[in-house]
């Protein structure tokens, strides 16, 4: 097994809430931690390709952001296809959605500082 499967076996990846059927594909948005705001990004087939996506997405925020790095903006992988809307229709999904991400980012920044 090659060295990119087995880290993206290893993958994060958010699940639609309760009741919701996905399409079976990898979304990856991003969670813009400074304005908590969700962003568009992009859909993938399988967990691979997404993973690999993510990280240079990661690459490039790192890169063109200044700031600290719990702020900086955070790839993450998700089943819904509709996270963006739900997000703004389902107050509890979002707050759920913001306080796993933004966990997520403090340890980031921890591991970093």
């Amino acid at each position: 097994m090659s060295n990119e499967k087995v880290r993206a076996s290893r993958a994060k990846v958010y699940a639609t809430p309760d009741g919701v059927a996905g399409d079976g594909q990898f979304h990856v948005y991003v969670y813009d931690v400074f304005n908590e705001k969700f962003l568009p990004g992009k859909s993938f087939e399988n967990v691979e390709r997404a993973v690999q996506f993510q990280r240079k997405e990661q690459e490039r925020i790192y890169l063109i952001q200044e700031a600290e790095p719990e702020l900086f903006d955070l790839p993450f992988l998700s089943h819904d296809p509709a996270l963006l809307d739900r997000v703004e229709k389902d107050a509890e999904y979002r707050k759920k959605l913001v306080r796993d991400l933004a966990h997520y980012a403090r340890g980031r920044g921890r591991r970093h500082g």
